[in-house]
């Protein structure tokens, strides 16, 4: 009979006093089963009740969650047939957060949100072992610097504020229904020995490229669960699996030009990775574009029709599109020192048209698969606790809604389960799941390529441009984001930075192609989707990882979600290209040792 109490008093615990609880008798069932059985969830749900009740500073609690992850992983990377040290690591990290104030006005939203002056005790990380006094006690301390943060916080963001007229402050906070969901945990056991000997096998591909001069294939899997709870009564804790297989591959062209390309095969059931033989049909992709594009010509300015075909069309609608449905606001800051964030450009264009009138735009995290293909941006409750659901951001051509969290934003009533990632300033980043890009009107592939080339003619030009893979999410190095950051800048972009062609060509009046290296699209926006002239018959399907960084920089971010874009080919009727303008580096003096 105590044991059956334990998950009432918790849940009564972590109720707001304004929600009357009323449990589902089997939900609670389950609920007790499971703070009896997993001591992490225990100990998060315990301490949680406790720090709901700070208010030792004088200001008091008023919402409160903890999200936390118990995972396992296994990475092993390879280069020319030989492998590295297989490394394992199992991770147990968490993340408070206090709010103190009002859902109205709280210490959220502001520069200062994560600034904690004093020292910090918690580890930032649980115990390994399952004991629960020893889980507690490390929350304790956590949930005690987020209070004291919070306090912090609060009295600095107000006092930001009364050197400035706000002409309509908004809400902080929105709420949200409580949601308690409970999987059971599941892993795969995961064949380290045979995972070792393929990725030695595949990166031994790039032996029979002797131009490649760097490349690398890692595996990595990570496996576990994800909780979740807050002071609202919701409980959550999910199975986060993810496993991938990263392909890289460099050289330097005989001009000096760096080129690079690389493919990511994911999966979210470690056990459904594709065969090896299906692996190096990735590989050898990578390895022969590499060889290909050092011989290929260096591509001219250009202005004119560019054709997006096949999953360089899904690409860049996740980029560019996709990336702008989410919305954050601007950060309180320091009277006359506003700290300059990127926004969003669809922010203001909620009921305008912003694709053709024969275009729809779905954001599904629901959906498991396409066409029995499964996609990535399934899940079931995102970083704030809501549940997602299916939306219609874009119907015929018009922006209906934008992704949104549980941070208030203009032109919303509400949030709809799309914070994917976590953010700074006391906030979570929302992130598209599975978008489907859909078009009414449609033209064969064949048809399009037609067109294309027609009107390069109409307008003089001697060839077009039809693209067919984007460097996104890109393979490139921090030093190399930086130069393309600075050539953004130099070319009156505003700065703004779009992933580079991988595979660019040039097409001639009688159908001819040439393979092109080194352009750039200029000042790309979601402006230019508004003016899409054709969509293809055939959709096309792209999953990639999102880390949050600029062009979603492989290895640049250490938190991950998947997402999927399904979007036909696209035609655009005037886009502007660029060759590189930075100085090239000498190739090496002594040639690479011979394979």
């Amino acid at each position: 009979m105590r044991t059956r109490q334990i998950a009432w008093i918790l849940f009564l615990a972590l109720r707001a006093p304004a929600q009357p609880p009323a449990p589902d008798p089997a939900v609670l069932q389950k609920l007790n089963a499971a703070l009896n059985s997993d001591p992490i969830l225990r100990a998060l749900a315990e301490e949680l009740s406790r720090a709901r009740n700070l208010r030792a500073l004088g200001e008091a609690v008023y919402f409160a969650e903890i999200s936390a992850d118990d995972a396992e992983t296994f990475s092993v990377g390879a280069s020319l047939g030989a492998s590295f040290a297989p490394q394992r690591n199992r991770l147990r990290p968490y993340r408070p957060m206090v709010r103190v104030g009002s859902p109205r006005f709280d210490n959220t939203g502001s520069i200062y949100a994560d600034v904690f002056s004093g020292s910090r005790f918690d580890p930032g990380a649980l115990p390994l072992d399952n004991s629960v006094p020893a889980l507690r006690h490390v929350l304790w301390l956590a949930f005690d610097r987020a209070y004291k943060t919070a306090y912090e916080a609060l009295g600095r963001k107000a006092a930001a504020l009364r050197g400035v007229t706000q002409s309509e402050p908004m809400p902080d906070f929105w709420p949200a229904p409580p949601v308690i969901v409970l999987e059971t945990p599941a892993r795969t056991r995961i064949d380290e020995t045979a995972w070792t000997g393929r990725v030695k096998r595949l990166s031994a591909v790039f032996a029979a490229y002797p131009s490649v001069t760097s490349s690398a294939v890692d595996f990595q899997v990570s496996q576990g669960a994800s909780y979740y709870l807050n002071t609202e009564g919701s409980v959550v804790r999910t199975n986060d699996r993810i496993a991938f297989l990263r392909v890289r591959g460099s050289l330097q062209a005989p001009d000096g030009m760096i080129l690079y390309d690389g493919d990511t095969v994911e999966s979210l059931d470690p056990a459904q990775m594709p065969s090896e033989d299906a692996l190096r049909q990735h590989v050898e992709a990578v390895a022969r574009n590499l060889d290909t594009l050092a011989r290929a010509p260096v591509g001219d300015s250009y202005t004119g029709p560019v054709l997006f075909e096949g999953v360089a069309a899904a690409q860049i609608f996740a980029e560019v599109f996709g990336a702008n449905l989410g919305v954050t606001r601007q950060p309180v800051s320091e009277p006359g020192r506003r700290l300059a964030m990127p926004g969003s450009e669809l922010e203001a264009r909620l009921g305008l048209r912003v694709l053709p009138e024969w275009m729809d735009v779905i954001d599904d995290p629901g959906a498991r698969d396409f066409q029995g293909r499964p996609l990535l941006g399934f899940y079931l409750v995102d970083l704030d606790g809501v549940r997602p659901s299916r939306l219609t951001v874009v119907e015929k051509g018009v922006l209906k809604a934008l992704l949104t969290t549980r941070q208030p934003v203009r032109g919303m009533d509400g949030p709809n389960g799309r914070a994917r990632l976590p953010g700074p300033f006391g906030t979570k980043i929302p992130r598209i799941s599975n978008l489907f890009v859909q078009a009414a009107s449609t033209e064969s592939e064949a048809s399009l390529k037609q067109r294309l080339i027609r009107l390069a003619q109409q307008t003089g030009r001697n060839y077009a441009i039809v693209i067919r893979k984007m460097d996104f999410p890109s393979q490139g190095s921090m030093e190399n984001l930086r130069q393309r950051a600075m050539q953004a800048g130099r070319s009156g972009a505003g700065g703004r930075l779009i992933s580079a062609p991988v595979l660019a060509y040039r097409v001639y009046p009688d159908g001819r192609e040439e393979l092109v290296r080194g352009l750039r699209i200029r000042a790309l926006g979601v402006r230019h989707f508004r003016d899409i002239l054709a969509a293809g018959d055939r959709l096309h399907p792209f999953d990639y990882l999102d880390n949050g960084a600029a062009l979603a920089l492989e290895g640049a971010g250490n938190y991950v979600v998947g997402c999927s874009v399904i979007a036909p080919s696209l035609l655009f009727e005037e886009l502007e290209l660029e060759p590189p303008s930075e100085d090239l580096l000498k190739p090496p003096v002594v040639p690479p040792p011979p394979l």
